[in-house]
């Protein structure tokens, strides 16, 4: 009985004292989490950046296909990954068809640019053009089973009357022109630096006008390089060519960096101006 009462006081003495007892629950405001501790991870959300609009360019290149000069500017192509156009003679493809043959395998465009690009012939009538035009397309369809309607007047389209324009389109005939020029084909002939710096100066003057840029440089005509005496129109002409494919890598680098994809000339191509 004795022992039965001392537990009992001892009970009493534990409860009072709170010994052996829990902390209690902290109360919180209402609505409000228990404790910092016990609330819900904060996770923050990431907004979501739009994307960039698609800036496009077009490089083409007049002029070949020729034996030299073409060739190098595909490698350089190939070399980075990108594709061009190339506004090509009918006069050429007939000496170099293996040439336009890999243009488009490794799937560049094809711009027609007339069978001679002789000012005196393309020009005589508005019937003479459209002649030019379609005999480059045979020569075009020879290797690759058509012709195409994209076509770049010689000299620009400025060159072309009225007529002219009605009677192309009636054919189906949509001319392309160009709003940066690397003045390639300059009689004195032209540095790398100079081809860059004209290209360069083109491309921010496009973008201040919101355009699209489309580049002209010359891959050329076939030509005979041997003996081209010093100072000649011909070694300036192989100057400028051979400044065209050395300026290349850089004017590439120039438009990756300002973020552009490198397009074909199409139907959809814009304007130049």
């Amino acid at each position: 009985m004795l022992y039965k009462y001392a537990m009992l006081l001892l009970l009493n003495i534990l409860l009072m004292t709170g010994c052996n007892t829990a902390p209690p629950t902290p109360l919180s405001p209402p609505g409000e989490p228990l404790a910092l501790a016990e609330a819900a991870p904060v996770v923050e959300q990431e907004t979501a950046i739009p994307p960039e609009p698609l800036k496009k360019v077009y490089l083409t290149f007049d002029d070949g296909p020729n034996s030299y000069y073409t060739g190098q500017i595909l490698d350089i192509l190939n070399d980075y990954g990108i594709k061009a156009s190339f506004a090509v003679l009918g006069v050429n493809i007939d000496k170099n068809p293996d040439v336009l043959q890999r243009i488009v395998d490794e799937g560049h465009g094809i711009i027609n640019h007339s069978y001679s690009h002789d000012y005196n012939r393309v020009y005589k009538s508005p019937e003479a053009f459209l002649e030019e035009l379609e005999s480059c397309n045979e020569s075009i369809a020879g290797i690759t089973g058509r012709g195409v309607k994209i076509f770049r007047a010689p000299g620009g389209p400025s060159k072309l009357n009225k007529e002219t324009f009605k009677l192309l389109k009636q054919h189906g005939y949509v001319s392309i022109s160009w709003n940066v020029a690397s003045a390639d084909t300059d009689p004195k002939g032209v540095s790398r630096e100079q081809i860059i710096e004209n290209v360069q100066k083109g491309i921010m003057q496009i973008e201040s006008f919101e355009k699209t840029p489309i580049v002209l440089m010359h891959d050329g005509t076939e030509i005979n390089r041997n003996g081209a005496a010093p100072g000649s129109a011909l070694a300036n002409y192989i100057r400028s060519r051979e400044s065209g494919v050395a300026a290349l890598p850089e004017i590439i680098e120039f438009l990756m960096d300002r973020n552009y994809t490198f397009a074909v000339v199409d139907e959809n191509t814009p304007p130049a101006w």
